[in-house]
């Protein structure tokens, strides 16, 4: 921690002598089910943005001193803050706030951390008290955030002196509620934002009825995989379970936990349900030693196999939110890097569109893509575009020598069309699902 706050301290000076104040002019999203379309990012001095798709009408969300207008067009103010560093900035479902986290000197010998929601209407801010976190879920990252559908709660993973946390916390009134502990943790909201499903270490349980109550049915028991999921319209739920045979994956009716049995797979197997219909995607590997997977595949609800999409090495995958496509990170080992892929799941020829080096953050994303892609989307919300973050893979034969540039934010037309688009310099970005 004496090294963080170390670090944290560094980048303050950076941020005192590189930040200046300036003018903003923010998106009115007054009405209901505006469509936002925006991006959230943060650059290497953890400062906070959002932008357009296409590189405009960048707004500053947190750091240094700005003036801007509200969507009633009176005139708003945030204070100066050259004492905190922020992370993960995660966007709320109807694209009204950011949830982000904060690593903030002040006069303490520790830096503190918090959870800080803004409004990106007025650009206001309110911090959520800490919950005696004492280390990172993720480097980089002292929570992992995610929101429930409704917009108004937000789930946290932190690392506290009892262990790996999951809690709950009203953004309106800041009450924090603890859900679960144990580690590895992971979970998938449920549709109506009622209900999670939670896998914690060895054990998968199920939290019904949130708002009034918190407690939590054992449903099944498996290791390797992570991040458990349920369906769209949250009528279903898809986990591992190990028995004396194997390793199958059981599709549960979330009413009387009636079960399907999808089929044999590997113990690190990732699965993630279409956004638009009641297919899942699966992703495993032939040896359960390697933690790279060899096939992706689409299965419909009740177990049949529809279509194999991909088989290759790979290390992640992401739906877009039409569901007619599947994007997913490739290995470009004539040049050590990566490669984004993009697929129709009807099985059209795939399309290379970006050959990379992640950054730091997009690397931690990609390592656990399959609990990312519920909280932090790369997809635009019209399916025809992907925001990543890291360098461009420069071929062998052009290399210079050079130490490469810092990350950069790109996004990419998944037609394949237009080239990358260098939108900005940062870590981590994130596109807003509306």
């Amino acid at each position: 921690m004496k090294r963080m706050a170390l670090s944290v301290a560094l980048l303050s000076i950076l941020l005192l002598v590189s930040c200046l104040g300036r003018y903003v002019q923010r998106t009115d999203l007054s009405s209901e089910n505006v469509m936002v379309n925006r991006i959230a990012y943060v650059d290497s001095l953890g400062i906070v943005y959002t932008v357009s798709g296409d590189g405009t009408g960048r707004q500053q969300m947190s750091g240094s001193s700005y003036v801007g207008t509200g969507s009633s067009g009176s005139v708003m103010a945030q204070g100066l803050n050259f004492e905190a560093f922020h992370s993960w900035p995660t966007w709320s479902p109807d694209g009204s706030k950011l949830a982000v986290s904060r690593i903030g000197m002040g006069d303490a010998e520790q830096p503190s951390i918090s959870i800080v929601i803004i409004d990106v209407v007025s650009g206001r801010s309110r911090n959520i008290d800490d919950v005696n976190v004492v280390g990172m879920v993720a480097e980089n990252s002292p929570h992992y955030l995610y929101w429930a559908p409704d917009s108004r709660h937000l789930s946290f993973l932190a690392s506290t002196r009892v262990g790996l946390s999951l809690f709950m916390v009203d953004t309106d009134n800041g009450d924090i509620n603890a859900i679960d502990t144990g580690a590895p943790l992971y979970y998938s909201w449920s549709g109506d934002g009622l209900s999670m499903i939670v896998h914690t270490g060895t054990s998968i349980k199920l939290f019904e009825n949130l708002d009034s109550g918190i407690s939590g049915k054992d449903l099944s028991r498996a290791s390797g995989f992570r991040a458990p999921a349920f369906s769209k319209d949250g009528s279903r739920m898809a986990y591992l379970s190990e028995t004396d045979q194997g390793v199958s994956l059981k599709v549960v009716a979330s009413d009387d936990l009636k079960e399907v049995s999808v089929g044999d797979l590997g113990r690190f197997s990732a699965f993630m349900w279409s956004p638009s219909s009641n297919q899942i995607a699966i992703a495993d590997q032939d040896d359960d030693r390697n933690s790279v997977f060899n096939r992706l595949r689409i299965f419909s609800a009740d177990g049949n196999l529809e279509n194999i999409l991909v088989e290759e090495p790979f290390i992640a995958y992401f739906w877009s939110p039409d569901g007619r496509r599947l994007a997913w990170v490739g290995l470009d080992l004539e040049n050590e890097g990566f490669q984004w892929k993009v697929k129709d799941v009807t099985g059209s020829s795939s399309k290379i569109i970006f050959n990379f080096q992640p950054s730091r953050d997009q690397l931690t994303v990609l390592s656990f893509f399959d609990q990312y892609a519920y909280s932090n989307s790369p997809w635009s919300p019209d399916s025809t575009k992907l925001v990543v973050s890291g360098t461009k893979t420069i071929p062998f034969e052009q290399r210079n020598g050079h130490t490469p540039a810092g990350a950069r934010i790109y996004v990419l037309d998944v037609e394949g069309v237009n080239d990358p688009l260098d939108i900005a310099e940062g870590s981590f970005a994130s596109w807003s699902w509306n």
